[in-house]
């Protein structure tokens, strides 16, 4: 396709703080590139589902066989970063003298390491008062030595300044962002998905193309992030497939390992929409996983911000899933990378809606949901206004 002249707000801001260095098996580079970094004594992190699996003795290994001292594995994390396991983690962190940490894991891994790196920055006992701040920006300061090892292909959180954290008792999910707080060094290394189940591998993928759509879409958007998400959208519809029916596929996994990455810088500086503003809703209320919730909102949201101030940039993004967009007018395109979405999940096998979660449909019952999505910082960033009713019917839609 030809493409179109994007307007863009003249003046926008750009980061992307991280050092990234990617190969099959670079996790040997660990002990050279922490010692770098000036940290000595490591604190991992990550959670029991990985150590069961033996994909965190992948890198313990490689610690144990370099300059660097283990100072201790602390694998409490559990499903999303909640507040007492950082907590938790902050005090282990000090427990075992640690002056450096590594983060070994998906998304609540790594953004349970990024808050207890702020703590300890901070000297803070408790993240509750900093999860309640939401921006950690006023005098902020660099971090303990922080190297992420990602082991699932969705999150970007290897990259991202910002963290979402499980405030259990509120039942909210909090945004809190500090200028440090994600990893000095992102260590992309395929190898350390290839264990990570059909199911997980399907949804994480699904978190990285819905990253990708809502960064491109976004009133934030720009043409750096542009850049980057098209060309994510065109590696996951290539390679998620494929990551899902051959596991070990070194090349399938590294290409989504980079699309999760590149969609991360995206939305780390355009935010991203109301797929997720839903979705956080959805995992605080109904213990829906983040990227199980995007999958299953994704092609319903997408379908509401059909509109025609933004249907150029929806004919972009199909002709990056690969439609041939050539005899379509925009509504056409954008109609069709909906239903693109649809076939993806189908063929992935992610066939879930919100009735296998309980979510009720009548108002009422819906409406703490609703309440808690229209209150998300994310949703002021679709690039369609969306009302409590508009939220109302998109999680109908999806049951």
């Amino acid at each position: 396709m030809k493409y179109p002249e994007i307007a863009f707000e003249p003046f926008f801001t750009w980061v992307n703080r991280p050092r990234i260095l990617y190969a099959p098996g670079v996790r040997k580079e660990i002990g050279f590139e922490m010692s770098q970094l000036g940290g000595t004594r490591v604190a991992l992190f990550t959670d029991r589902g990985l150590v069961n699996a033996g994909v965190a003795e992948m890198v313990i290994a490689e610690v144990k066989n370099s300059v660097l001292e283990l100072a201790g594995v602390f694998d409490g994390v559990l499903q999303d970063a909640r507040i007492e396991v950082i907590n938790a983690g902050a005090a282990f962190y000090r427990s075992v003298n640690a002056d450096c940490l590594i983060a070994v894991g998906g998304g609540s891994v790594m953004d349970t390491a990024k808050a207890v790196n702020i703590m300890i920055g901070s000297g803070d006992h408790d993240f509750q008062p900093l999860a309640d701040q939401a921006g950690l920006w006023d005098g902020a300061k660099p971090l303990a030595p922080h190297i992420a090892f990602p082991t699932t292909a969705g999150t970007g959180c290897e990259i991202t300044s910002a963290m979402v954290v499980l405030d259990t008792k509120a039942k909210a999910k909090l945004s809190v962002t500090h200028p440090y707080c994600n990893a000095d060094l992102a260590l992309l290394d395929p190898e350390l998905t290839f264990k990570l189940p059909p199911k997980i591998t399907a949804f994480t993928g699904m978190d990285a193309l819905t990253h990708a759509i809502e960064a491109a879409l976004s009133t934030g958007a720009e043409p750096i992030a542009d850049a980057l998400s098209l060309h994510a959208i065109r590696l996951i519809f290539k390679y998620l497939p494929k990551a899902v029916r051959e596991p070990q596929n070194s090349e399938a996994r590294g290409n989504m390992m980079l699309a999760s990455t590149m969609a991360a810088m995206g939305f780390g500086n355009t935010m991203t929409g109301a797929v997720h503003a839903l979705a956080h809703a959805l995992g605080a209320l109904y213990g829906i996983p983040h990227g199980l919730a995007n999958a299953i909102m994704l092609p319903h949201v997408m379908a509401f911000n059909i509109i025609d101030e933004r249907s150029e940039k929806f004919r972009m993004i199909a002709d990056a899933m690969g439609i041939e967009v050539g005899k379509m007018d925009p509504q056409m395109a954008a109609a069709a990378a909906v239903e693109a979405v649809k076939q993806l999940l189908a063929t992935i096998g992610l066939s879930e809606t919100l009735k296998d979660f309980a979510v009720p449909t009548d108002r009422d019952a819906l409406q703490p949901l609703v309440e808690l999505a229209a209150a998300d910082g994310q949703i002021g960033y679709n690039p369609r206004y969306v009302e409590e009713d508009d939220i109302l019917t998109l999680y109908q839609q999806a049951h």
